[in-house]
């Protein structure tokens, strides 16, 4: 009995330090964006990662369909945890929305 007791114990500590790591992971939010004259956009966002690593995003521009009419990957600096950029994204025709669509560690 008790040490079933100690085996749920250990099971919910495991599932509570798993669960409050979880949300340590990479994510990428836009934080502005401005359709350029001409075939591009200004694309600002922030990088959440660990400090040290080192990240590739793909910024994309989508049209009113939600097709994509152009993109840019991006390095991120492994300094910081939280990294703001601004880039500019070229465009093959009229975008009205960007998105950042993946974000991946680099070895």
């Amino acid at each position: 009995m008790v040490a079933a007791g100690l085996l749920v114990l250990v099971g919910l500590v495991t599932a509570v330090f798993l669960w409050s790591h979880a949300g340590r992971g990479l994510s990428a939010t836009v934080t502005s964006y401005k359709a350029l004259p001409g075939s591009a956009g200004l694309v600002g966002f922030t990088v959440y990662k660990q400090d040290g690593q080192r990240v590739s995003c793909r910024v994309v521009a989508q049209d009113q369909y939600t097709d994509v009419v152009g993109s840019v990957d991006v390095t991120v600096p492994a300094a910081g945890s939280q990294v703001s950029l601004t880039v500019t994204v070229p465009t093959r025709g009229h975008a009205v929305n960007f998105v950042v669509d993946s974000c991946r560690v680099l070895s």
